[in-house]
């Protein structure tokens, strides 16, 4: 079956969250606890990835005594994740998000951070699902 939309673009990113190195690791974990995500990309200045803090690196710190209203971003956050542009196929992201175990790929705008798309929203674009707030059904509108 092929997905019902073509690239990354076509879709609505509305995974915006993100972080810069110089936050403070408490502000993050409430950050993600309220949007319900299990992590978020870490930016520098100029908008590019450099860096990723998921619920894990949280535990992490917290294992190891760190106080989070004391502990920046910068000193916890794990390498990088392969980043993707509007223009990328969605089978691309899929194979990407495979082969990196990811459960949400960055995307970048013109060489600035747009958004993030989750293995959630993939499925639904491959299927062409939209969903329909409300009477919570799920509709294919291809």
């Amino acid at each position: 079956m092929q997905p019902h939309f073509r690239t990354i673009g076509e879709i609505k990113i509305s995974n915006t969250l993100s972080t810069t190195e110089e936050t403070l690791t408490d502000e993050v974990a409430m950050n993600l606890l309220t949007a319900g995500f299990q992590g978020l990309p870490v930016l520098d200045q100029s908008g590019s990835v450099v860096g990723k803090v998921t619920e894990m690196e949280l535990l992490n710190a917290l294992m190891k005594g760190r106080d989070l209203k004391r502990t920046f971003v910068k000193e916890i956050m794990a390498p990088a994740p392969p980043v993707v542009d509007m223009s990328t196929p969605l089978e691309r992201a899929v194979e990407i998000m495979l082969a990196h175990h990811l459960l949400r790929l960055p995307v970048m705008n013109r060489g600035r951070f747009a958004g993030s798309v989750t293995r959630h929203d993939l499925l639904r674009a491959w299927l062409g699902a939209v969903w329909i707030d409300h009477d919570s059904k799920v509709t294919l509108i291809g």
